[in-house]
């Protein structure tokens, strides 16, 4: 077999591993501020002046979680084992803008 035909297959080869390991890397992991999980069941009641906001952790891991309020103050972080769940009132201006991990 001739330098270059050796050449060609090793690059194949190579690329063909490089690809392989980059396609089954796993999924980048959740960071603090990315919205909850679908999992974290979030209710949301709300009047012109306060904001009744119930967390239920539906994952079957613990998560840590916060509610996010726009133009207002939002609840600290919670770490929530599996059902277990939270209740945050805010009264003032404002309106829930999203459950996010924390």
């Amino acid at each position: 077999m001739s330098s270059m035909k050796r050449t060609v297959l090793v690059s194949t080869a190579l690329l063909t591993a490089a690809l392989t390991v980059a396609a089954t890397a796993p999924a980048a992991h959740a960071a603090a501020g990315d919205t909850a999980p679908s999992c974290v069941d979030t209710y949301v009641d709300g009047y012109p002046s306060s904001i009744y906001v119930k967390v239920t952790n539906n994952c079957a891991t613990t998560k840590k979680v916060k509610i996010d309020i726009k133009l207002g103050g939002d609840s600290p972080c919670w770490s929530l084992k599996s059902g277990a769940h939270k209740v945050w009132w805010y009264e003032g201006l404002g309106s829930y803008r999203k459950t996010v991990l924390c």
